[in-house]
């Protein structure tokens, strides 16, 4: 496909990753609609459960040009964030380009395959379609389509099974019996909310995580610790790793070892994982923390959490679940779990029930979800670019970068390789991630902290200058210090 010629744009999805390509695109010349389904722009951050916010400091979750106002406090609860996201669009012009209260219904190639159709349908029902020369999908990794187990013996369960994304407050949790299952970020946010309502909380959950605490030994932010040059070089090889850290994964092979598990007795140490530390639960994962840190959920929770759980405030209960009983939860181990209210923290899905089946084929869907070029393109439907297929630990930066790359793609000012050099690389990081990552059925997305190397593949594409640090300690930095938003404001 030419990308050159393109010159009209439709984007699906008005959240973070939409707000972003829509912000490229617009500034670039390109026409763009946005479709969002709600009312609102901001995606997962128009809703969500009580005490939500943002994982990381403040300065990690920011537009990489668009500062956090002074004043935000650390740790951005959703509300701000919401606000933020707002503020942003409405400086660079792109709420006029969203279409609110409209659901993208199909995508198909159009007649001549030159184009695009998209069927949509308004909030009143009517509807419509209209042909673009390009489609970005960009409703990201998690929408508003809750992911729900389905556990044997639901009918017989005499109390409420609620979601997460259902639970808008805490009154109907109050002197309760809950049990909250899952053990990522909103599940032990959720648990800890509970804790401060209900009669008891208990919390269900079948693999522990390594936490990524907010600050190192109480100390040290965690950006400094897993977000720098030297800590990516340290993990288990990028799939195009460069003859330097070929270098240290070999000749220094026992000091990268010993580095992982110095992490891992400072983390059991610092939060307490280990049963004989007072959490009765042993919370140590089985999979060494270089290679846990790259499943497909990112343990974050609040440093009140463990608290909780030495002090009985939360019950923890490490076991799969067998299923439903009138008043309770049996879990695989033969504890019965008794709760008046299930709180199901088990996270969102994506939806991408607007491509029918041919095009999921040619996109290569399956149950890790896609794998394409970049996180983006896949050669057989040309035409198409995802935007948001990428979790990393600064997600707003790595979006921002996915829309610049694709603003100079159609620019001109760089290009795909070949067919079979698009076949070959997509390839390579699809057997890289499955000879080690832990399964996740969004593995095929899953960058986390080697976002680093994705970064400055995107900048390396587009001409840009991937070393980003400045002044007299540059190069110290470029090694040390975490990279963040900031450093790549010039860029985007």
């Amino acid at each position: 496909m030419d990308y050159s010629k393109v010159k009209n744009v439709a984007i699906i999805g008005a959240g973070v990753a939409g707000i972003a390509t829509a912000k490229a695109l617009h500034t670039s010349g390109i026409t763009c609609t946005v479709f969002e389904k709600g009312s609102r722009l901001g995606g997962v951050w128009v809703r969500g459960y009580p005490n939500f916010g943002v994982q990381t400091q403040k300065e990690l979750y920011e537009f990489p040009e668009w500062p956090l106002p002074p004043g935000t406090p650390n740790f951005t609860p959703g509300p701000i964030m919401q606000g933020y996201i707002e503020d942003y669009a409405h400086h660079f012009g792109i709420f006029d380009l969203i279409r609110f209260s409209t659901s993208v219904v199909s995508v198909h190639q159009s007649s001549g395959g030159t184009g695009w159709v998209v069927e949509f349908e308004e909030g009143t029902g009517k509807r419509s379609r209209e042909t673009f020369d390009l489609v970005v999908v960009a409703n990201g990794l998690f929408s508003a389509k809750p992911l729900i187990p389905d556990f044997p013996g639901q009918e017989k369960f005499g109390g409420q099974i609620l979601h997460a994304y259902d639970l808008q407050n805490l009154e109907i949790l109050k002197g309760k019996k809950v049990a909250v299952v899952g053990y990522g970020k909103s599940a032990t946010d959720m648990a800890l909310a509970s804790s401060t309502v209900a009669a008891k909380t208990t919390n269900i959950f079948r693999t522990a995580y390594w936490p990524v605490p907010r600050k190192l030994a109480g100390i040290l932010p965690f950006k400094w610790g897993m977000l720098s040059r030297m800590t990516s070089a340290l993990l288990p090889l990028y799939y195009r790793p460069s003859t330097f850290e070929r270098f240290i994964h070999s000749a220094l092979k026992p000091l990268v070892w010993f580095w992982w598990r110095a992490v891992e007795v400072l983390l059991i140490v610092q939060c307490r994982l280990d049963s004989r530390f007072g959490t009765r639960v042993g919370l140590i994962p089985r999979d060494p923390i270089e290679v846990n840190v790259f499943v497909d959920k990112i343990m974050a929770p609040q440093p009140a959490y463990y608290k909780a759980l030495r002090n009985g405030a939360i019950e923890p209960r490490r076991s799969g679940i067998k299923g439903y009983t009138k008043d309770g939860i049996t879990l695989q181990n033969g504890e019965h779990v008794k709760a008046d209210v299930a709180v199901l923290a088990t996270g969102w899905q994506p939806d991408y029930t607007f491509l029918d089946k041919k095009i999921l084929e040619r996109l290569g869907y399956g149950d890790e979800g896609f794998h394409f070029y970049r996180q983006m393109i896949h050669p057989k439907v040309p035409g198409m670019v995802f935007i948001g297929w990428a979790a990393t630990f600064e997600n707003i930066l790595t979006y921002s970068l996915q829309a610049k790359w694709l603003a100079e793609l159609i620019a001109g000012r760089h290009n795909l390789p070949g067919t079979e050099g698009l076949v070959d690389d997509i390839a390579a990081m699809k057997a890289w991630r499955q000879s080690w990552m832990p399964f996740g059925n969004a593995r095929g997305a899953v960058i986390n902290v080697h976002m680093l190397h994705y970064h400055d593949q995107l900048v390396e594409d587009f001409g840009g200058n991937p070393l980003r640090k400045k002044g007299i300690f540059a190069p110290f930095k470029e090694i040390f210090a975490p990279y963040q938003p900031s450093d790549y404001s010039e860029i985007v």
